[in-house]
């Protein structure tokens, strides 16, 4: 519960600041080009803890998420497939973005673009949580989480637009990530243990 508790801290706290301030906070937890060549390692942190919108909507989904995967196979691979989501979305989506521009198919203005919030770790760690929930019930809880979210993530795809792109990168974590803890938990499974036993007569 710690990130879900220190996101929706952290978002409402900077969406209480006068707009300018916001803005300027905002920007600067950015992980965009400029930022991740100019402090990468604070622009990385601190943009997954700042939802700029739906703070309660991202906080819950977050809850499902991390919950229903902690439920699955532990706190240290759970955050370990969050970290991963929130890297590799940023790397990819933002490294597109930097081929695109020194191509001249995107203005260099891009390098600046507000890129801040949540949705990788949420959707890395829903899409892991459908493919190996320990119960049904996590499956389905995550599964509804990722459908109320998913209308509005893959916008402009085609496009190549950062966020729709890091979504995309996002679930393929989750989906690696799930696979894999699914293929390990049954390895670890003893063979006797996958079967039903007899049910006795009379």
């Amino acid at each position: 519960m710690v990130y879900p508790a220190a996101l929706v801290t952290a978002s409402v706290a900077v969406l209480a600041e006068p707009e300018a301030s916001r803005a300027a906070h905002l920007m600067w937890a950015s992980t965009n080009l400029d930022n991740l060549a100019d402090h990468p390692v604070a622009a990385l942190f601190l943009s997954g803890f700042l939802a700029d919108g739906d703070v309660l909507g991202w906080t819950v989904l977050a809850v499902v998420g991390l919950a229903g995967l902690v439920a699955a196979v532990g706190p240290v691979r759970a955050v370990a497939t969050a970290v991963t989501a929130h890297l590799l979305g940023t790397a990819v989506s933002e490294g597109g973005l930097g081929v695109r521009i020194a191509r001249g198919l995107d203005p260099v203005a891009d390098r600046g673009i507000l890129d801040v919030g949540p949705s990788f770790v949420v959707v890395g760690t829903l899409i892991a949580t459908i493919v190996c929930g320990r119960t049904i019930w996590w499956r389905l809880a995550a599964a509804a989480g990722f459908a109320l979210a998913a209308p509005g993530l893959f916008d402009g795809l085609l496009q190549w637009d950062v966020s729709a792109v890091g979504h995309v990168t996002s679930v393929l974590v989750g989906l690696v990530a799930g696979l894999w803890f699914r293929h390990e938990r049954r390895r670890s499974t003893p063979p006797g243990a996958r079967l039903t036993p007899p049910q006795p007569h009379g």
